[in-house]
């Protein structure tokens, strides 16, 4: 085994499409982090390969702020059902339950569509249950675009600052197994391939960087990779990120 790595940031999406929360630790099962992107608006004309009605047809989604009302403990393997009670601040700074009739009238005018709440215990991510972005490859996107970028744009469950400076160096992990913490054991299993979403500021919904094409031009438009989960456990901000393959 051999550290290549910290997990400097850690983030969870309790309503697919929305905004996230910073977490300082995280239980990991086979489905990714416990209340990870639980809850999900569908669009029933949708196709059925992405039947999400996502940031990518409504921008402002990302200033809607989901939280958690009995976040589970770390060490409760098995979280019932009240530890999965969202509820939502709007943009307008309204707090509604997630599965209140007001909310989903609201998304359903913004949208323009007859979107249904979908809920899932077992998360529904667009590939596999991890995301996993390098802040070598945050700095080197916010390099050719001249700016700052803000690392949330790219919407990864883990940050990661690998000893390896090179951008896009977790490309690399593509097929390897890491332990992550004391517990967690994940294989890369792809690149992460991007969508329009990343060009939309979080703070404002406005799409305001031609991000996607910068992805596109410089990494053949992946930016980040995804991990099945192989033996789950807790991981803390800080922990070690090591290759169990080398």
């Amino acid at each position: 085994m051999r550290p290549i790595g910290i997990l400097e940031r850690l983030r969870r999406y309790p309503v697919k499409s929305m905004a996230g929360e910073e977490l300082t630790a995280a239980r990991v099962a086979f489905t990714g982090l416990t209340g990870d992107r639980i809850y999900a608006f569908v669009d029933p004309q949708g196709k059925e390969s992405f039947p999400w009605h996502s940031a990518r047809q409504q921008h402002d989604l990302l200033l809607y702020q989901p939280r958690l009302l009995n976040p589970p403990s770390t060490s409760t393997p098995y979280p019932g059902v009240e530890a999965f009670r969202v509820e939502v601040t709007t943009p307008l700074n309204l707090t509604l339950p997630i599965d209140s009739a007001e909310l989903l009238a609201e998304i359903r005018a913004k949208a323009g569509k007859n979107v249904q709440l979908r809920f899932s215990e077992k998360g529904m991510q667009d590939s596999r249950p991890i995301s996993i972005f390098g802040f070598a490859t945050l700095a080197a996107l916010g390099s050719e675009l001249e700016q700052t970028l803000d690392a949330r744009r790219f919407r990864a469950n883990f940050y990661v600052r690998l000893d390896d400076p090179t951008p896009f160096a977790e490309d690399q992990l593509v097929g390897r197994r890491l332990k992550v913490g004391e517990t967690l054991e994940v294989e890369v299993v792809k690149k992460d391939s991007r969508c329009i979403m990343i060009n939309v500021d979080p703070d404002t919904g406005v799409a305001d960087l031609p991000l996607l094409k910068t992805v596109a031009r410089v990494n053949r438009g992946s930016a980040g990779v995804y991990a099945a989960v192989l033996r789950d456990g807790v991981v803390r901000c800080g922990d070690s990120v090591a290759l169990l393959d080398d």
